[in-house]
C-alpha cells in the first residue's frame, strides 16, 4: 500500500523529472519520462529491459528511434542535470567535484570511443590491456546527513575518442567549463589524482576560479612537476630580479620538516595520520604558491605508502587538505554502481551522439536515486529499509527496489500535464492504496 512517506518520495520525484523535461521539447517529454523511470527502475543497460520496468505506452521501435535520430541533444539534458544537482549543495560550503575516468569493456571493433586500455587494477585473472570505452567524469560530492558517509552523484561524462588530439586533460577541461557556466555564483573546488595533476588542466581551472586539491604517489609524480621551498629573503638587497624559487624539496628535505600526528575521521572510520605540511611553488604552475602535504597512515602493519597531496588554496592547513580530498573516494562506488547495478556495461549502441544520449539518461536516473537518499532521508529511511542493514543507511540501490514496488503502477506517460508543463503521479487513479503512518494516526 502507498503511504504519505511514499506520497513525499513521488512528489519529490516529480519536482525534479519537471526540472529535466525543461532541456526537451513538450512534445518529447512523455518519451523521456518513461525512458528516465525506466533507466531508474531497471538494472541493465538495456533499451528494452528499461522499457520492461514500466508501464510503456507506444511501441518498442519508437523508442530506440527518439534515442538514435529524435531532435533533441544530450548537452541539454547535461546542463539541466549539472543545476539540479548543484543546487542541492549545502548553500555555506564549496561545491566538492570529483573528476576521473573509468573503462567500460566492449567486444565490437566497431563500437564508438573504443580504444586499448591500461588495466590500473592489475587484477590476476584481468589482462593487462583492455578493449573498450574510457569514460571521463564528472561527479558531485555530497554527505548524507543519516550515516554522514560522502556519496558521488554523476553529471557529466564523455568518453576519450578512438583517435585524435582530444585528450582526457582536454575533455576534463571543456567539462569543468560546462559546469562553470552552469553554476556561477557559487565556489567549486575539484578533487582528483595524480593523472590530472598537471598544468593542461589545472591552470584553465584557476583560470575558472576553481579552487584544486590533487593527489599523487612520489613515484607517480613526473621530475617536470617539481615543487620548491619559497626563496630566503635576503638581508641585504641585492642588484636584479629576486629569486623566484628556493630549495627543491627533495626526500632528503622533506625528511627535515616538523611531523605532526592527528587522529582524524577519514574514509568511514578514525584513522592516525602522519603528515608534514609546507607551502611550495609549482613550477609546473609557473611559481604559483600552493600548499603541500607529505603524509601516510598508521595500521596494524606499520606505516603505509607516502603520498603527496597538494592544494591551491594556501589558506588550508594540512588535514583540511587530506579531509578535502577524502571525498575523491566517492566516485569508485559510484562507477561501480553504474556499471553493474544500473547496466551501464551493457550500452550496445553504435553511434557515438546516441551513445552519450542513453548514457546520460542513466546517470539522470541514477543521480535522482541518489538525490532522494541526500534531500529526502526520513521518508527514504522508512520506505527504504532492510532488516539487515544499518537502519540509518540507504543507498540508490534500495530506493530502486522500494520504488520499482510503486512506481510501475502508474501510467507514466499520462503523468506529464502539458498545459501547465509539469509532471506528477496521479494519486487518485489508486484508490484506497494511500494510507496514514501509524506514527501519525497515533
Amino acid at each position: 500500500m502507498l503511504t504519505s512517506d511514499h506520497r513525499v518520495i513521488l512528489q519529490e520525484l516529480a519536482l525534479y523529472t519537471t526540472f529535466l523535461a525543461g532541456a526537451l521539447s513538450p512534445t518529447a517529454v512523455p518519451t523521456f519520462c518513461e525512458l528516465l523511470f525506466g533507466c531508474m527502475l531497471s538494472t541493465d543497460g538495456f533499451v528494452t529491459q528499461a522499457l520492461l520496468s514500466i508501464d510503456f505506452h507506444c511501441v518498442w521501435s519508437s523508442y530506440h528511434h527518439w534515442i538514435s535520430q529524435g531532435k533533441w541533444r544530450w548537452k541539454h539534458l547535461a546542463c539541466r542535470l549539472i543545476r539540479l544537482v548543484c543546487s542541492k549543495a549545502p548553500p555555506d560550503e564549496p561545491i566538492t567535484l570529483a573528476l576521473d575516468d573509468w573503462v567500460i569493456e566492449r567486444f565490437s571493433d566497431n563500437a564508438p570511443a573504443c580504444r586499448t586500455h591500461h588495466q590500473h587494477s592489475k587484477k590476476t585473472n584481468r589482462p593487462q590491456y583492455i578493449w573498450g570505452q574510457c569514460w571521463v567524469s564528472l561527479a558531485v560530492i555530497f554527505e548524507r546527513v543519516a550515516d554522514e558517509v560522502f556519496t558521488g552523484i554523476p553529471i557529466i561524462s564523455f568518453p576519450a575518442p578512438a583517435s585524435g588530439n582530444a585528450s582526457k586533460l582536454k575533455i576534463a577541461v571543456a567539462m569543468l567549463k560546462v559546469v562553470r557556466k552552469e553554476v556561477q555564483d557559487r565556489a567549486l573546488r575539484l578533487v582528483t589524482d595524480c593523472w590530472y595533476m598537471n598544468r593542461t588542466l589545472m591552470q584553465p581551472a584557476l583560470e575558472m576560479d576553481i579552487e584544486v586539491i590533487a593527489e599523487g604517489r612520489p613515484g607517480q609524480i613526473p621530475s617536470n612537476r617539481a615543487l620548491y621551498a619559497l626563496p630566503t629573503l635576503p638581508a641585504v638587497k641585492k642588484p636584479g630580479r629576486p629569486r623566484k624559487y628556493g630549495t627543491r624539496m627533495t626526500a632528503e628535505k622533506v625528511e627535515k620538516l616538523p611531523e605532526h600526528k592527528a587522529v582524524v575521521w577519514m574514509y568511514s572510520k578514525f584513522r592516525t595520520v602522519r603528515y608534514r605540511t609546507l607551502i611550495c611553488r609549482a613550477k609546473f604552475l609557473k611559481g604559483r604558491e600552493i600548499r603541500v602535504v607529505w603524509s601516510c597512515f598508521e595500521n596494524d602493519k606499520g606505516l603505509t605508502e607516502k603520498r603527496i597531496f597538494i592544494s591551491t588554496n594556501t589558506e588550508h592547513e594540512g588535514l583540511d587538505v587530506l579531509r578535502g580530498y577524502a571525498k575523491r573516494w566517492p566516485v569508485e562506488p559510484m562507477f561501480h554502481q553504474l556499471k553493474h547495478a544500473f547496466g551501464c556495461c551493457h550500452l550496445w549502441q553504435q553511434k557515438l551522439r546516441t551513445l552519450l544520449r542513453w548514457m546520460h539518461l542513466k546517470m539522470a536516473g541514477y543521480a535522482l536515486l541518489q538525490l532522494l537518499t541526500v534531500c529526502k532521508n526520513q521518508p527514504c529511511l522508512k520506505i527504504s529499509r532492510i532488516p539487515w542493514r544499518s537502519p540509518d543507511t540507504t543507498t540508490a540501490g534500495m530506493m530502486r527496489i522500494a520504488l520499482s514496488r510503486i512506481i510501475p503502477r502508474f501510467p507514466i506517460r499520462k503523468g506529464w500535464d502539458r498545459y501547465h508543463q509539469k509532471y506528477e503521479f496521479n494519486f487518485d487513479e489508486l484508490p484506497g492504496q494511500l494510507k496514514t503512518d501509524k506514527a501519525e494516526a497515533a
